[in-house]
């Protein structure tokens, strides 16, 4: 054990290590228990009986509390995404509906919306799509909507042989913006709907949206549920589960 070879950096690297596995899986779905996780991991480290003259392994423990401590930010951001539930749903600010027809706010009443922060550019919003296009097949008839919301970011081109983006030599149009927009969903096979948000729009400081894909689900009777950010396959799981619960209410 760590307390027995307290003086082994190696040891202290894998205790920090499977610590910061377990509050990283936390940090952005439960930030209380990861918050717990991590201070009890350094109270851990500040317990150890180190050797003053193992300079290694007091090195492997600074080093350790430094790593457990970059999750302050992370626990602190998904707490502010947490207090977001139970707050109304936001009227929509749309300039341009892409890829379906136009909705208003009241089309989402009565319905689980899930509302999908994201753009083009994005690596990690890519990855997500299977999910988002396996939702909205499997739940479309169901009281169900789904919205990808997006900027205008004016400075890229699509090809939609290739799926490559490039930059642009001059500054889109909107009108092109919003082609572009629609070829990138024809290619990626995207069935949702996506809006382009107006200049100024406040929906993204609503959600508390600091990174994407950001999702926020919002329940039938209009309040926030649950918001995720990032992809991979616990935040889907986690999203899928809760919009399954909710269909049923």
């Amino acid at each position: 054990s760590l307390k027995k070879n307290a003086n082994q950096p190696k040891t202290i690297r894998q205790y920090s290590q499977k610590a910061g596995q377990q509050i990283s899986g936390l940090a952005r779905s439960d930030p209380d228990q990861a918050e717990k996780k991590q201070k009890d991991a350094l109270t851990f480290l500040n317990g150890l009986a180190l050797n003053e003259s193992a300079a290694a392994a007091l090195k492997a423990v600074t080093s350790a509390k430094a790593s457990l401590k970059r999750f302050d930010r992370t626990i602190a951001s998904t707490r502010k995404l947490v207090a977001l539930n139970g707050k109304d749903i936001a009227p929509l600010q749309v300039e341009k509906w892409v890829n379906g027809t136009p909705l208003t706010d009241d089309d989402l009443k009565g319905k689980v919306v899930v509302l999908d922060f994201w753009a083009v550019w994005c690596g990690p919003c890519i990855r997500t799509f299977p999910h988002l296009i396996k939702w909205q097949a499997k739940y479309d008839k169901k009281d169900f909507v789904l919205i990808g919301l997006t900027n205008y970011y004016k400075r890229y081109n699509f090809n939609d042989k290739t799926g490559q983006l490039s930059r642009a030599q001059a500054p889109q149009t909107a009108e092109q913006e919003q082609a572009m927009v629609q070829q990138f969903a024809d290619f990626h096979k995207l069935k949702h709907r996506l809006a382009i948000q107006p200049k100024g729009s406040t929906l993204s400081r609503y959600y508390g949206v600091s990174g994407i894909p950001h999702v926020t689900v919002i329940d039938k009777k209009g309040k926030i549920r649950m918001t995720r950010v990032g992809s991979g396959p616990a935040n889907a799981t986690a999203i899928q589960e809760l919009v399954e619960k909710l269909i049923k209410e």
